[in-house]
């Protein structure tokens, strides 16, 4: 809108209305107003026009999927273009953690709009708050980063505000939110925002001229009413949308349920062990079991669009079992010298190895030593597209590729999930079948049992990003170490360097088709980086931290060890950045251990409390006292930070103890570092 100066006469109240002392003239300058269009066809948001109205909106929610069609492509990306063809029709919400996008007529003031702390208040100049009737946190507001950005860009339409939930802060799923804009935002010529008419007609303000504005008021006016009961009338609002969360768990926790009815427990086959005597401190043994299921359709090892990758699901939404196979793996188990068997057996860790590693990384990463000297048994596998696995290449730079897989969508929200159902029916080789070594093959000649009450899991890189979900869809561990972890797909995009090539430079290049003097304009509340974000949620780490720890669906909440290799100044690990670490922790819920090396920037609104571990270590810490865990910074050493726990001996003995204390204990205990 053009720049619009009113004259209003402000008048005390004790004035008398003849004496011109009482009154005075007000010039307010009103130089810009939301642009929220109404549209009768979504057909007309598209491209430069796409957040013409505000995204996320449930506005956007075409036959009961969000629609993604005209989703800005302004390069003509083909792997964009297929993402977004991809993704229309999918989603019946949107993401718990993607940012949002709504633009203006003109400039905002930044210095105007909220920080996270700020937009958690009444007075914060945009709020996002929780308008769901049913929702246990109904009228709670959130917090959230915003932006704004004045330039136009390769990907920006000018005047555009951008607001993301805090990495570690994932909204409710299935829930409904209203982004709210005040009037306390001031243009950057430091006028004021006015009301747009289409606005004010949907906010119930004036009445509907359209019987688009019409529908719209009516959809959102429980949530306008609920907004109104959070402290904001509608006659303050200059920019809203209201939006339901959807749920990005929600195939793979179908797929956990119903595994015990799809498919038998696994069992190791009596023809395939092997024994290795592998030195002083454990006895290595070696074998196949089976079977694991295989739910991704398609040709393994999908690497292409068009190759499938992703989930078959029946008519209630539970994915389908597309074929089976054998896992290869190796087992160290403790001297019985120095650890007798326990009369139930050996506690045992499950072991998931990073990308390019095998069933026995566990070996040569020293893992199965150390735990072995806690009198603990280690299991390694090939991890998905490793080894012996279906398909798996027999090179590490396409290993590299194909478990993000870019070019491919299905399998790139696919992969991290089948992982998971992995090691889910790999626990039920020791809680159903009771898995034992043949005393014909052990060395001591009698059979070797494990305790399937003790069982715990560790998870390194690739690997980190199974144990999750394993958490979330399975009762079977007690809790678990996480090493190289990382969570929030925007920031692991933005950030990620390693392995070559560095993800963070193809993101630019082959995703986006940037130019360097561009690439200034990616950040954390990016367009294309919310769209990829969204289409990951369901393997993102974050998205299932809720059910691991604060409110599991199986089991009881699980105990964890999360460590971060970090430096003072907030780099480190170049595998898995440590913002993305410090999200994951937030989601869990865990403390952070002292002495601290870095102040996570995104802890600064609530999470990541400071603990001091007591010398006779810290117990009961989390879900009122049944599980514990801290999150742990190691400063790396000559290695990149991705591999403290291995390279650093205070974190490899922290790791172990606390799994030696997890078998003794189900609530666990943090030794002191």
């Amino acid at each position: 809108m053009p720049s619009v100066v009113l004259r209003i006469i402000v008048c005390s109240a004790l004035a008398v209305p003849a004496l011109a002392g009482g009154c005075n003239e007000v010039e307010v300058h009103r130089s810009a107003e939301a642009l929220f269009v109404v549209p009768s066809s979504l057909d007309e948001l598209s491209e430069e026009t796409y957040f013409d109205h505000p995204y996320p909106s449930d506005l956007r929610i075409e036959d009961g999927h969000v629609r993604f069609v005209g989703y800005p492509n302004p390069r003509g990306v083909g792997l964009l273009a297929e993402y977004i063809d991809f993704m229309d029709g999918k989603l019946t919400g949107f993401s718990p953690v993607a940012a949002g996008f709504m633009r203006f007529s003109g400039a905002i003031d930044e210095a105007s709009l909220p920080d996270p702390a700020a937009a958690q208040t009444k007075k914060g100049t945009v709020q996002l708050i929780d308008v769901d009737p049913s929702s246990p946190e109904r009228g709670t507001r959130k917090p959230i980063y915003v932006t704004f950005r004045t330039d136009e860009g390769a990907y920006w339409q000018p005047n555009t505000l951008s607001f993301m939930p805090v990495p570690g802060f994932p909204l409710r799923f299935n829930t409904r939110y209203a982004v709210v804009v005040t009037d306390g935002v001031h243009t950057a010529d430091g006028g004021t925002v006015a009301q747009a008419d289409a606005l004010a007609e949907v906010l119930g303000v004036i009445s509907p001229s359209t019987p688009e504005a019409r529908s719209l008021a009516g959809d959102w006016a429980d949530a306008v009413a609920e907004v109104r009961a959070a402290g904001v009338s509608p006659e303050h609002i200059v920019h809203f949308s209201v939006f339901t969360t959807n749920d990005p768990t929600e195939e793979f926790m179908a797929a956990a349920a119903a595994l015990p009815t799809q498919i038998d427990p696994p069992t190791a086959d009596p023809q395939a062990w092997t024994n290795h005597d592998a030195g002083s401190q454990y006895d290595e043994y070696q074998g196949s079991y089976g079977p694991t299921p295989n739910y991704q359709e398609g040709t393994v090892p999908y690497r292409a669009y068009g190759d499938g990758g992703g989930f078959v699901l029946d008519a209630n939404g539970v994915p389908q079992i597309q074929n089976t196979f054998n896992a290869r793996f190796a087992l160290t188990v403790p001297k019985a010298n120095a650890c007798p068997m326990p009369q139930a057996g050996y506690p045992i860790v499950l072991y998931a190895h990073g990308t390019t590693g095998d069933y026995r990384s566990f070996i040569r990463d020293g893992t199965g030593e150390s735990l072995a000297q806690q009198c603990i048994a280690t299991m390694g596998v090939d991890q998905i597209f490793h080894g012996t696995r279906p398909g798996a290449p027999d090179n590490d730079a396409e290993v590299q590729i194909l478990f993000f897989n870019f070019l491919n969508v299905a399998a790139a929200r696919t992969n991290v999930r089948q992982s998971g159902i992995d090691e889910i029916q790999r626990t039920r080789l020791f809680t159903e079948s009771l898995m034992t070594v043949p005393a014909s093959i052990s060395t001591t000649g009698a059979p070797i049992a494990f305790d399937a009450s003790k069982l715990m899991f560790f998870g390194h890189s690739q690997g980190s990003l199974n144990g999750p979900l394993l958490l979330a869809g399975s009762d079977a561990p007690r809790g678990a170490v996480l090493s190289g972890a990382s969570a929030i797909m925007q920031i692991t995009l933005l950030e990620k360097t390693k392995p070559d090539p560095s993800v963070a430079l193809l993101v630019k290049q082959l995703f986006l088709g940037l130019f360097p003097d561009e690439y200034e304009e990616v950040s954390l509340l990016y367009p294309p980086l919310s769209l990829a974000q969204t289409i990951v949620d369901p393997v993102d780490s974050a998205s299932y931290a809720r059910y691991a720890q604060r409110e599991p669906v199986f089991g009881t909440p699980k105990s964890l060890y999360i460590t971060e290799g970090v430096g003072p100044d907030g780099t480190g690990d170049s595998y898995a950045p440590p913002r993305g670490c410090e999200a994951l922790a937030m989601a869990f819920g865990v403390p952070i251990q002292t002495p601290e090396i870095h102040e996570p920037q995104d802890a600064a609104w609530g999470g990541l409390e400071q603990i001091t571990i007591p010398a006779d270590g810290l117990s009961g810490n989390l879900a009122g006292g049944l599980a514990s865990g801290v999150l742990a910074q190691w400063q790396p050493g000559e290695d990149d930070g991705h591999f403290v726990v291995f390279d650093i001996p205070g974190a490899r003995k922290q790791s172990s103890v606390f799994l030696r204390n997890l078998a003794d204990d189900p609530r666990g205990r943090v030794p002191a570092p």
